[in-house]
């Protein structure tokens, strides 16, 4: 399967994301990938909550409709990597899934909600403008079982180790991973999941510095389930791609047959 990540700055206003989205839609019909994956917040990025909030989408959004209807049009698999998204009096943090049809298949909403003062004095409280998930979203993509995630769950292995154990291929793992984190952990995070569910792990992740000052990694990451980088972006703009081949799964597993080893323990109480 061809799978291609869109890498870019989401700004605090849809259309001028949407202005850097495009072209990047357009480099990916000519190389016609079997799924394209944008991601967190990938239509709007503002570090002013209740911006935020005013500006959360749904389905009915032209702009999230504009994505569907472009995997409808490319014959192409699409996840949106995560949306702000209103349901009902909340706001989500979801993941859309769209098929080759354009039709919605499956969501997710982020579990783990981002809530940290890094040492540089950041700050960020998911949860004061998200209200959590708390279930765990599977899909079959082209043959392929498919575990979805976003961003700050990949530093909680309980989950991967949820889609692994159900005989998931592959981990989607979007982001708008902070510059501060992303320098020391993105890459040791990506290679850690795959390896120790013996996946791939797809993480399209944003880049660059907005208008507010939010600064995000980049480097979005194809990842092997021996370890294996199979493409990595930098710090700009940029479409990340690879060719992952479903195979390499089973021999990682049966190389290291970590889930079929994997057992329950009694721990101590603690105290």
């Amino acid at each position: 399967m061809q799978v291609s990540c869109l890498q870019y700055t989401a700004e605090p206003d849809v259309e001028q994301t949407w202005a850097r989205i495009e072209p990047l839609l357009m480099m990916a019909a000519l190389a016609g990938p079997d799924l394209v994956v944008l991601p967190e917040c990938a239509l709007f990025l503002s570090a002013d909550q209740a911006l935020s909030r005013e500006h959360a989408v749904t389905l009915a959004h032209p702009r999230v409709d504009a994505l569907r209807q472009w995997a409808a049009d490319q014959a192409t698999w699409v996840v949106v990597g995560s949306v702000i998204f209103r349901d009902g009096s909340d706001i989500r943090n979801r993941m859309l899934v769209f098929d080759r049809q354009g039709a919605l298949v499956q969501h997710y909403d982020k579990i783990h909600m981002f809530d940290v003062t890094l040492s540089s004095g950041e700050c960020y409280r998911e949860s004061a403008l998200f209200t959590a998930g708390s279930t765990p979203a599977i899909v079959d993509i082209e043959g392929w079982r498919v575990g979805l995630s976003i961003c700050f769950d990949l530093r909680f292995p309980k989950l991967y180790r949820h889609y692994a154990k159900a005989d998931c291929d592959l981990i989607l793992a979007p982001s708008a991973f902070t510059q501060t984190t992303g320098e020391v952990h993105w890459q040791l995070l990506n290679q850690a999941r795959a390896v120790e569910n013996g996946c791939f792990v797809v993480a399209a992740n944003q880049c660059g510095v907005n208008q507010q000052g939010r600064a995000t990694f980049g480097h979005s990451q194809i990842t092997g389930p021996w370890g294996e980088i199979l493409a990595q972006g930098g710090g700009s703009t940029t479409l990340v791609s690879a060719t992952i081949d479903q195979s390499a799964v089973a021999t990682a597993r049966a190389k290291i047959p970590v889930l079929s080893q994997d057992r329950d323990f009694d721990a101590p109480t603690l105290g």
